[in-house]
């Protein structure tokens, strides 16, 4: 009797994990494909063309180092979207549109990423301090912050420090605003970076 019984515990538990199992549903994975338009004509005085700009690793916090897709809705809380993933990391992502629109903007000779062996005259060190999304009384952004600082490699000082937050509306409070309007803030921030580097540091 015990034996049967403990069958029919166990059938039980089956049926029971294969029901909860069949309920959930798949995760959804989302990119960074931000409308950039970074085709810049050359400045008049283009020696800052001749240089090699190195973009060092992104740090950042717990929260955005993993593939979470992060939101907000009260002022100290965050939560992430139990169902949906970034297929990389943030700070990976990041990286990979900066490298790209800083080449397209024809600022430098080459911009190469931190694990490249080349020697570089310029590194741009950078800090993601925010890349989610904030509810807040029926509204919502999605909001990208981070902190640049540019070095000569030569002295090793640091030539400018500035920090950028780009924040765009989202148009639903859910993941899909979400990606939405942090695409949108990443291509605006891009945007800026570009220009305070072509403007105030790049030519040196």
């Amino acid at each position: 009797m015990k034996s049967r019984g403990f069958l029919l515990l166990t059938v039980l538990l089956i049926v029971i994990t294969g029901c909860v199992t069949e309920k959930l549903p798949p995760i959804s994975t989302y990119n960074l494909y931000p409308d950039l338009d970074v085709h810049h004509p050359m400045l008049d005085t283009d020696e800052h063309a001749s240089d090699i700009l190195k973009l060092g690793r992104i740090s950042s916090t717990n929260a955005f180092s993993g593939t979470d897709i992060v939101y907000s809705d009260t002022r100290y809380g965050q939560n992430s979207y139990a169902y949906s993933r970034w297929s990389d990391s943030p700070p990976s992502m990041l990286l990979v549109i900066f490298q790209e629109a800083l080449e397209k903007s024809g600022g430098y000779m080459a911009v190469v990423p931190y694990s490249s062996q080349s020697k570089s005259d310029l590194l741009l060190e950078s800090t993601l301090l925010d890349f989610s999304q904030h509810i807040d009384d029926g509204t919502s952004h999605g909001i990208v912050r981070m902190r640049f600082n540019l070095i000569d490699n030569k002295t090793k000082r640091v030539i400018a420090s500035r920090d950028f937050v780009a924040s765009v509306p989202a148009t639903s409070k859910n993941v899909i605003g979400a990606v939405a309007a942090l695409n949108k803030a990443v291509a605006g921030l891009t945007k800026e970076l570009i220009e305070w580097l072509r403007q105030d540091f790049a030519i040196h």
